[in-house]
């Protein structure tokens, strides 16, 4: 049933329920891999739901993260994708592959991430909200205190900070790219992960 402010929208003289995704770039790493959005922000008078264009070349992927308030459904485009979930109950990774009109559910909460296993990879995950938040995981590493780390899980704290200095923003598609890893690691170590 709509709500109040919904009906005043349809019944708007004004009334618009067209929106082109192009203008609304959620995150670009660059031409083969960005994200597109379209939420109420975009479209106000869209009711719980929104939907994310996501575009990736093979290898990368949208980060580890999770959705506190909207459930997701991921409807796969161009490519192929492997979606991977984590089950909170079983604490076991669930692991999809997943191809062009194939789907895949995500409950709201789960710890999920998704990668491209092929270029020109496209899929839409579609959300039963409208203002869809997100968690990633990147803003976990960087925003938690090194020390919290050493306290709960009794890793060296110095050590971690070193390991976690290149994330120093959210990352949303990773990896990032060759130059970007060589200037992080360093030129020897970067040859060394490449052989």
């Amino acid at each position: 049933m709509p709500t109040d402010s919904a009906i005043a929208a349809l019944s708007s003289p004004s009334l618009n329920l067209s929106f082109d995704l192009s203008t609304a770039p959620l995150f670009q790493q660059n031409a083969q891999n960005f994200i597109l959005q379209q939420f109420a922000k975009q479209l106000p008078v869209m009711q719980n739901l929104g939907l994310l264009d996501v575009y990736l070349s093979n290898g990368h992927s949208v980060e580890p993260h999770w959705h506190p308030n909207a459930s997701e459904l991921q409807y796969v485009v161009q490519g192929e994708v492997a979606v991977s979930i984590l089950n909170p109950f079983s604490r076991q990774i669930l692991s999809y592959h997943i191809k062009p009109t194939q789907t895949v559910y995500i409950p709201m909460g789960w710890w999920h991430w998704q990668t491209a296993t092929m270029d020109n990879t496209h899929f839409v995950s579609v959300f039963d909200n409208n203002a869809t938040q997100v968690v990633f995981g990147s803003d976990i590493l960087r925003k938690t205190p090194p020390e919290v780390f050493q306290m709960i899980y009794g890793v060296n704290a110095a050590q971690l900070a070193d390991v976690l200095k290149p994330i120093d923003q959210t990352v949303v598609i990773g990896p990032p790219a060759s130059r970007d890893i060589e200037w992080r690691i360093g030129t020897q170590a970067f040859l060394n992960q490449s052989s």
